[in-house]
């Protein structure tokens, strides 16, 4: 037995390669390039370390990506035998015991045995973020903020890490609304650590939410320098940067930002898909022209048909493949989406079956230009949507969806309705209010049409 740097037993060879697998965990925990080089700097340490085959385990789950399934399975197997030969701690039980629930789709079970883990290892920083990263994709945000609250008592900061539980402790309290504390947080993350780029995206969320466009700018554009040495998550902060200019109506520099940074690299990441075709239908519902971009997403995206890992990374894949008008490949992932939600031994089943499939065939319907169809589908289903997970800002491209069929469809009285959702909540953005010109011209009530495109421009020009 060996003692992490957080005071935790781990069954090793080494204190050298308790280290590495020290250094690896603060490079996941900062989402580094160099995390997997670090992992197998561990292995080389100590190759039967039971903590570093599960750790790598986990890694390929996080990917989401049914290709790496395989060696999720391998780190399985190499755990058990590890564990056979050399024992384990409860906490390591624990922690394989989770991943194999994962891995058999039993998410509930999975975070169960993670927030165990907790309970009784507060300083358990694998355990945290892996939590955290679930709770994210069940849709299940005060549970997301409230696994961070539970162990806060155990941090401060003279604990290795405690900025990046700083960090998430503050999406945690975005995504529920606390802003004020949110932004306190994360701010505070970020200056331990400039390079923290979930801390940073946090904040930038706290921004959006609260209409902030032109701060949100400057925060950003204000720490890229920082995001050299980070994965591809730093796609995503750059998509944050766009989500502001596209509410400025400056279509070229989202633009830019599109080619030369959030898609720059043509990957299949679930992350950099979600940000590229969310992105791309936010335009068009602008009446923006994109170009041929849906082409190469379509692509890459056929590869996924049938991976039906979490409903929000398949809603965002069917986008681009319906986008680039691959209606065979559309027609052969809803059919085994639907395969997907009839199973009864994963919990993402019933997300598919009682908002997955709806959302999904939304759509396409909406490609296909069936507006009426579209409302049917997504209106019943508004108030699940967070069942797929990812955050309220990602989620609103539905949510546009909704409103963007409405008034295309003619259905002036229900768009006026979603729009004063809307405008209540969100008053800062001229999406908004350009929609509700829109819509109040349909009703005949020119006034409040011209009133409400004059707040628009207002907003565009501030």
């Amino acid at each position: 037995m060996h003692t992490d740097q957080w005071g935790q037993e781990v069954t090793a060879a080494s204190a050298e390669a308790v280290e590495a697998l020290d250094t690896t965990l603060m490079a996941y925990l900062g989402l580094r390039l160099d995390t997997g080089d670090h992992l197998k700097s561990a292995f080389k340490a100590d190759p039967e370390m039971p903590m570093a085959s599960i750790a790598r385990g986990n890694f390929m789950q996080l990917f989401c990506h049914a290709g790496l399934l395989r060696k999720a399975d391998e780190s399985i197997v190499d755990a058990e035998a590890a564990i056979a030969k050399h024992g384990a701690t409860r906490r390591e039980q624990l922690h394989l015991q989770a991943l194999k629930a994962w891995r058999a789709g039993d998410l509930r079970a999975t975070l169960d045995g993670w927030e165990q883990v907790l309970l009784e290892n507060p300083n358990d920083a694998l355990a945290l973020r892996l939590a955290h990263f679930l709770h994210f994709y069940l849709g299940d945000m005060q549970c997301m903020r409230d696994s961070i609250n539970r162990v806060m008592y155990a941090w401060d900061s003279s604990v290795p890490a405690y900025g990046f539980v700083r960090g998430m402790q503050s999406f945690g309290f975005e995504e529920t609304g606390n802003y004020a504390a949110a932004e306190a947080a994360g701010r505070e993350a970020v200056e331990i650590n400039p390079q923290d780029t979930w801390s940073t995206h946090s904040v930038a969320h706290v921004m959006e939410m609260m209409g902030r466009h032109e701060d949100g700018i400057e925060w950003l554009e204000g720490l890229s320098g920082n995001w050299g040495e980070v994965n591809n998550f730093k796609y995503h902060t750059w998509w944050h940067l766009a989500l502001y200019y596209l509410e400025r109506e400056d279509f070229p520099k989202v633009f830019d930002l599109y080619d030369a940074e959030f898609r720059n690299e043509l990957t299949d990441d679930h992350i950099d898909i979600a940000n590229a075709t969310s992105m791309l239908l936010r335009l068009e519902m602008r009446g923006v022209d994109i170009g041929n971009r849906w082409d190469e997403l379509g692509e890459v995206c056929a590869k996924h048909l049938d991976d039906h890992l979490f409903a929000f990374h398949d809603a965002h894949y069917l986008m681009a493949i319906a986008g680039a008008g691959r209606a065979n490949d559309v027609d052969a992932m809803l059919r085994t989406m639907a395969e997907a939600a009839k199973r009864d031994d994963t919990t993402e089943a019933a997300v598919y079956r009682d908002v997955g499939l709806p959302l999904s065939k939304a759509i396409v319907a909406s490609r296909n230009k069936e507006y009426g169809k579209v409302v049917d589908l997504l209106a019943p289903v508004r108030y699940q949507v967070y069942r797929i997970g990812g955050s309220h800002a990602q989620r609103d491209v539905f949510a546009q969806l909704l409103v963007h069929a409405a008034i295309a469809d003619g259905r002036h009285d229900l768009a006026r309705a979603l729009l004063g959702e809307r405008v209540e909540r969100r008053p800062g953005s001229s999406l908004n209010w350009r929609w509700l010109g829109e819509t109040l011209d349909g009703l005949g009530e020119t006034n409040g049409a011209a009133e409400a495109r004059g707040k628009a421009e207002k907003l565009i020009a501030a």
